[in-house]
């Protein structure tokens, strides 16, 4: 590999549900949101305006609160606000982002030259997983998951308004991108639920890649594969497709418990419902006299023992284990295994590998393609050689802005 370069595109991530842009020639920024900032402050204002209501009773009227229960009380909002999905805008100084703030949700542009944030849409319940812009009339394509659990596409006017939604099947319809042709097409990935006989969703098929015409809507499966799940698809102007293939897995399926984990039950009931009483009875001393009957455990529990998953496209990966592998001298472990794979098909059906390791990519207008493995993000040109942009932990999402 070659030596770290600066990009030749702007580039942009969400690394820990912040955002992040490295732009030629230029040091590494963070976006931060003023809504999302103004948001917070109207939270403090407000837990400092009702502090007096968690005082009243008994303890209220001697001043004081309930013993032992500062260790319990959290300095922080309740609410925490993440980036979650970004795409690039209209021009390279353009991108649009979905604030992650619990009950409410919104979409937003941003001007990185002007720094000015544009709120589009602002609602409770607001959730999109993707979107993306259409380099023609600035319709925008939108993932927006259901209340059933199913996942469908949607499509605005550029202000994020007057959305219709574009089918109603029993499946995941996420990572829409505009055919680059210019024309009023998607291609997307799309897995359907499994149900059992009475209708409950026991596990999702295998993503394949379909094409969506909005002017004759007709829906057309383009590659599909029963035994790798095919993610986030792209077109590219020669007609050939790029997309990463991982290995499917699917759910499984509960089964009966051998007679040897219902001995091992039997045999560790008696320790389980003793640390039951143990660790109840440790509650009540902390609540009543502020000290704990037992060292371990607590509600101060360092960051470093929480093991953070990230859900990537249905599988969850251990990020703290992966993290954990980190070695001085040696080169950073990529978040997802080497059998994510980003592959390009021709219009003749022949395959060809162009990386390992891949989380999620994008490509820019000159044809360079840009990838992250979760760690690092990088950059691949047109001979097959690629190059490290930037470093960076949990990467969730890119995106190329030019």
């Amino acid at each position: 590999m070659s030596e770290p370069l600066s990009p030749a595109v702007s580039v942009a991530w969400i690394s820990r549900g912040r955002l992040f842009v490295q732009a030629p020639g230029k040091p590494l920024r963070e976006i931060e949101s003023d809504f999302a900032k103004q948001s917070l402050e109207r939270e403090f204002r407000e837990v400092e305006t009702n502090a007096w209501k968690g005082r009243s009773g008994v303890w209220g009227n001697l001043g004081m609160q309930p013993p032992g229960m500062a260790p319990w009380e959290s300095q922080e909002p309740r609410r925490q606000i993440r980036f979650a999905t970004i795409a690039r805008g209209k021009s390279a100084s353009e991108i649009f982002y979905v604030l992650d703030m619990g009950a409410v949700g919104g979409l937003f542009s941003y001007d990185l030259e002007k720094d000015i944030e544009r709120r589009l849409v602002h609602r409770q319940g607001f959730v999109l997983t993707d979107v993306v812009r259409h380099s023609g009339d600035g319709e925008l394509a939108m993932s927006v998951p259901r209340g059933d659990g199913t996942v469908g596409l949607k499509v605005t006017r550029p202000d994020g308004l007057f959305g219709r939604d574009l089918g109603l099947s029993d499946s995941a319809d996420e990572a829409p991108y505009w055919h680059a042709d210019g024309s009023k097409r998607l291609v997307f990935h799309s897995s359907a639920f499994l149900r059992n006989e009475r209708g409950l969703a026991v596990g999702k098929s295998a993503c394949r890649i379909e094409l969506l015409d909005l002017e004759s809507e007709q829906l057309s499966t383009l590659v599909e594969d029963e035994a790798h799940d095919l993610l986030q698809p792209r077109s590219l102007p020669d007609g050939s497709l790029v997309y990463i293939r991982r290995p499917y897995k699917p759910v499984q399926q509960f089964q009966q418990a051998s007679l040897l984990d219902v001995a091992k039950d039997i045999v560790l009931f008696p320790y389980r419902l003793l640390r039951t009483f143990v660790y109840f009875f440790n509650f009540m001393s902390m609540m009543f006299s502020g000290k704990p009957l037992i060292s371990a455990g607590g509600p101060n529990t360092p960051a470093g023992k929480i093991n953070p998953y990230l859900m990537l496209w249905g599988q969850a990966v251990d990020t703290q284990r992966i993290l954990n592998q980190d070695r001085p001298g040696r080169a950073r472990a990529a978040l997802v295994p080497n059998d994510w794979q980003l592959i390009r098909r021709a219009t003749d059906g022949t395959e060809s590998k162009l990386a390992n390791n891949v989380l999620a990519w994008d490509i820019s207008s000159s044809g360079e393609i840009i990838y992250t493995d979760g760690r690092s993000v990088y950059r691949l040109n047109s001979s097959g050689e690629y190059s490290r942009v930037a470093d960076a932990d949990l990467i969730e999402r890119l995106a190329v802005l030019s």
